[in-house]
């Protein structure tokens, strides 16, 4: 499916991904801005179930102290 600007496609679906894990840090940089805050899924164009997930283990990972709260 081609990537275009109003038809994105969730990257953990494209890479078949079923859990978000907090302690895979290369599959959250991409879901936080460079201040640290959460993307939105209009923005990064993942779909809602992989959003929730990604979101909930951002923030497990700044619990644990493997992300900053803040930059």
């Amino acid at each position: 499916m081609a990537k275009n600007k109003y038809n994105k496609t969730c990257r953990f679906c494209d890479d078949q991904i079923a859990y978000v894990d907090y302690k895979n840090l290369k599959h959250l940089r991409p879901s936080t801005t460079k201040y640290a805050k959460i993307v939105p899924k209009y923005y990064s164009g993942v779909c809602l179930r992989h959003q929730k997930m990604a979101a909930k283990a951002i923030k497990r990972a700044r619990f644990m102290a493997l992300t900053p709260f803040v930059r």
